[in-house]
């Protein structure tokens, strides 16, 4: 059983939004959300969104690179 659209678009804003600040522009975050990801076993981000562990999964990845 999936989550409601309202709850997905929330998701897929959180997830952009850390990727712009985390990555420094509009346009390198949405790349980002939109392509397969070794770190995440090739999962493309914004695909991870329709489970709370997958969004999970992405943010951390994201908050990764900080440390990088």
């Amino acid at each position: 059983m999936g989550c409601g659209l309202p709850v997905l678009r929330l998701r897929r804003d959180k997830l952009l939004h850390v990727a712009k600040r985390v990555l420094g522009s509009e346009e390198a975050a949405r790349a980002w959300v939109k392509s397969p990801n070794a770190a995440l076993g090739g999962a493309v981000p914004e695909e991870l969104v329709e489970t709370l562990e997958g969004l999970q999964q992405a943010l951390a990845e994201l908050e990764s690179t900080l440390s990088r």
